[in-house]
């Protein structure tokens, strides 16, 4: 059985053509109007995924629930999302694996205790979009263009690549992230697009490489923030 990517819908049809090729049945989340229109389908701002389960807000889309149940252990909390921002952060969550970024006063209280039970560190930053802000390259590496996520990283010996802001499309916003352009399979990081437009490129593509694994671009075009690839 294939693994699952959940992805924004506004994913294009070049995108989950290419998630299909890597053997991935693409999922795309249904909106929400709980959030701001531009990240009402990004999953990272509607689910946190550890392993083989997903937290999901408590009015997430019962289809969305239905397809994925065969796959992970789905948990149901109780942190109601909403537009006003911190509102809208409770299970936007960077897990290393080892780590877990998250703004402290807003992390879901059952992602928090998951968490805990599991060892993994809790590490609070300023930066509330923490996974829209972190590439997660593997337990012990991560890039970002947020200097409390870098800073606090380095504290914790997780070694980070500190990116320039901006150079990622999120429409909507000024700019979108480099975490909510990407995804992590296997030895691979996967992009919504191309990179190459970037001025760290060659830096990220140099950092990722040197983790052993390899920058895929999804798409022809330059990288989109569309609320990061879940892959379960």
């Amino acid at each position: 059985m294939s693994r699952i990517a959940i992805i924004s819908p506004d994913a294009s049809g070049e995108i989950t053509g290419n998630l299909r090729a890597l053997d991935l049945e693409p999922v795309a989340i249904p909106r929400t109007g709980l959030v701001e229109r531009p990240i009402s389908g990004h999953p990272d701002i509607q689910v946190f995924v550890h392993e083989n389960r997903i937290f999901c807000h408590p009015d997430i889309s019962r289809s969305f629930v239905a397809k994925i149940e065969p796959r992970a252990e789905v948990i149901l909390c109780t942190t109601r999302l909403s537009g006003a921002y911190p509102d809208d952060i409770p299970y936007n969550v960077a897990c290393t694996g080892s780590h877990a970024f998250h703004h402290a006063g807003s992390i879901d209280p059952a992602i928090r205790e998951y968490l805990s039970s599991k060892n993994i560190v809790l590490v609070g930053v300023r930066q509330g979009y923490a996974k829209c802000s972190t590439l997660v390259v593997d337990a012990g590496a991560i890039v970002t263009a947020d200097r409390s996520i870098h800073e606090a990283a380095s504290l914790h010996m997780i070694e980070s690549l500190e990116i320039s802001p901006g150079s990622i499309d999120l429409p909507g916003y000024r700019y979108g992230f480099i975490g909510g352009a990407t995804g992590t399979l296997d030895n691979m990081v996967l992009c919504t697009g191309t990179l190459e437009h970037h001025p760290d490129y060659k830096k990220i593509a140099a950092f990722i490489s040197g983790r052993g694994k390899r920058l895929v671009p999804l798409s022809r075009r330059p990288a989109v923030d569309l609320g990061t690839i879940l892959i379960i």
